[in-house]
């Protein structure tokens, strides 16, 4: 379960709840589901969204474990514009003056490959995208989006491990990448594990001046900080994020707080077969 809330001391500000379970399904499958609410001013957009995977597990020596797993989500929304406390002088002809919904569905493709301590992710957002406009109901076409990213484990000894991570993301049509750069610790005390971590991203956004009809672009950086705990399945986790742009609508920093409960994990043992699972 997570809550994210955004441009603290801002009225209708940004917010965003989430809730997800995930488990295997024997040795070469796995099921996720997501459901959401993210309000963003007079708009909200609330959705659920099912995801299978399925693993392949390479044996190669005594401690060589490779995995290679393909994943496929499917999942819809529903988005209402609160248009009941617009001035209603406006002379805009598509403002009805009430609350205006539309509906679309999405499909997400994603692959990743893990051998022992490094893991290489890529995921394709909205492979597939249908939906409406939310006032004129005319089909749009949201653009793809790219993710790619890869991380390592460092053991510096028994109790205590390095995560460096980076990330790159590219929208269809904005050509307007954004980068990652992540590090963080994990150590271990007991039945105790505790981790430390920070992002960086930047990158490049774009800010419209619409009197001079020209597109200005900003430099886009972000730093996050994150600190978490897990004991006995129960996890509990908090992120901060603060941005630098130098032109915002209000100072942007974020606040997100995650609980979870690991309630099966124990049960999975992997158990090696030489060769394809």
């Amino acid at each position: 379960m997570t809550h994210r809330s955004q441009w603290q001391g801002v009225s209708n500000a940004p917010s965003l709840q989430t809730i997800n379970a995930h488990g295997r399904i024997g040795l070469k499958s796995g099921l996720g589901t997501v459901f959401y609410n993210d309000r963003n001013g007079f708009q909200n957009q609330v959705g659920a969204s099912v995801t299978y995977a399925h693993h392949i597990n390479l044996i190669l020596g005594n401690r060589d474990i490779h995995q290679l797993s393909f994943g496929l989500s499917a999942g819809v929304m529903n988005n209402t514009h609160d248009q009941t406390q617009f001035a209603s002088d406006l002379g805009d002809p598509l403002l009805e003056g009430n609350q205006v919904k539309s509906n679309g569905l999405h499909m997400d493709l994603g692959l990743s490959y893990i051998r022992y301590q490094f893991y290489t992710h890529f995921t394709v957002r909205n492979l597939i995208f249908k939906g409406q406009n939310i006032s004129d109901n005319i089909s749009l076409d949201k653009g793809k989006k790219w993710i790619a990213n890869a991380g390592h484990f460092f053991e510096l000894n028994d109790n205590t491990s390095l995560e460096p991570s980076a990330m790159i993301q590219f929208v269809e049509y904005a050509d307007l990448p954004s980068y990652d750069m992540n590090i963080k610790s994990h150590h271990d005390l007991n039945n105790l594990n505790l981790s430390f971590g920070a992002s960086y991203r930047f990158g490049t956004q774009p800010n419209a001046n619409l009197l001079s009809r020209e597109n200005l672009n900003q430099d886009h950086k972000q730093l996050t900080l994150l600190t978490g705990v897990q004991f006995k399945g129960v996890s509990f986790f908090y992120t901060y994020t603060y941005s630098f742009e130098d032109i915002q609508i209000a100072p942007f920093n974020s606040h997100q707080l995650t609980l979870g409960f690991d309630l099966s994990s124990d049960k999975f043992r992997f158990f090696p077969v030489r060769g394809m699972l």
